[in-house]
């Protein structure tokens, strides 16, 4: 067991209050004369039984009439109620992978692998570069260096290039859990691995993110970069999650094809679209990491004229693709100490 960098605790989240429960009955009245007839007294609990039933079927039946209504019905044994979207659980390795997309930045990748890759990290297993250039292979005076790291580092080519593909699960990636991260992020090797034990922990298996980078959206859907109370979103510039969520990512799913051709059309926007499929069918909001780390980036898409009012389009898509409704907001956080 590698050794783990203290943390704070979670606040406890509060409890789901959306079944409303039916009050008990009492008679009423005087005393009935009638030996055989006597007060009727209904359990309090097969009330409630009997109205989650009744919810159940409602369910079922408009699910039935109506197939873009999501089903919310309990997992069986060995499930978490997501294999309709991430399919059922693999037999994945611990620890986790990190995955960096990179274009034509090479004099940075140096500095980047001597942060992550030199095994300072208990649990990362393997560094995957996805080579976004597609009119130049990695250089061999690169590719040479790469056996020195004590943690194996591969060069993914990819064929489309496109802010989708960082998304693309390959052979590479045989570990429960992702570190996707730009290639101008520098995290330390304690906080990183911090942020994997903090996702491992309370990720509530496949189902939350964790993330070093808190982004929140106001009533209208603009995107907020400023830090508030609270936040719904965690970017994919510097996050956890489960290896699964890079098959629900590329489903044929009509909302998620809708929003992810949009991203390919906009080539924008794919860390937030990520958010936005674990709130809409894991239901969870992120967890945010507070950690310093070192964001060398300039240049890049970030930095181009009109880039925020992009982002706002593109949460305000994205709203009206899975629901108004759909993000889920907290002001938890885990804070090394």
């Amino acid at each position: 067991m590698p050794d783990r960098r203290e943390y704070g605790k979670l606040e406890p989240e509060q409890p789901d209050n959306d079944l409303a429960f039916l009050p008990s009955r009492t008679s009423s009245g005087q005393q009935q004369n009638n030996p055989v007839l006597r007060p009727l007294r209904l359990n309090k609990r097969y009330i409630v039984l009997g109205g989650v039933a009744f919810l159940l079927i409602c369910l079922l039946f408009a699910g039935a009439a109506h197939p873009d209504v999501r089903r919310r019905i309990l997992p069986a044994s060995g499930q978490d109620g997501l294999e309709s979207i991430l399919g059922r659980k693999e037999q994945l390795e611990e620890g986790f992978t990190l995955v960096t997309p990179t274009y034509r930045r090479l004099e940075r990748l140096p500095t980047f692998l001597d942060n992550y890759a030199t095994g300072k990290i208990p649990s990362l297993k393997r560094v995957v570069l996805l080579w976004a250039d597609l009119e130049n292979a990695a250089p061999e005076s690169f590719t040479s260096t790469l056996s020195k790291y004590a943690v194996p580092v591969i060069i993914g080519e990819l064929t489309h290039n496109s802010l989708n593909e960082r998304f693309r699960a390959t052979k590479d990636m045989p570990t429960k859990g992702i570190l996707s991260v730009d290639d101008d992020v520098l995290i330390t090797p304690e906080d990183t691995e911090m942020g994997y034990q903090a996702w491992r922990d309370w990720g509530e298996g496949r189902k939350r993110m964790t993330g070093y980078i808190p982004r929140e959206l106001k009533a209208d859907g603009t995107y907020v970069v400023e830090r508030l109370p609270s936040y719904s979103m965690v970017l994919t510039k510097a996050a956890f999650f489960h290896h699964d969520w890079m098959y629900a990512y590329w489903s044929d799913d009509l909302l998620v094809t809708e929003a992810r051709n949009y991203v390919g059309e906009h080539n924008n926007c794919e860390d937030i679209l990520m958010s936005f499929l674990h709130a809409y069918f894991a239901q969870r909001p992120p967890l945010f990491v507070d950690a310093p780390f070192k964001d060398l980036g300039s240049g890049g898409i970030s930095f181009q004229p009109g880039h925020m009012e992009q982002r706002t389009a593109c949460t305000r898509k994205f709203l009206e693709i899975f629901g108004k409704d759909v993000m889920l907001g907290t002001n938890v956080s885990v804070k090394a100490y």
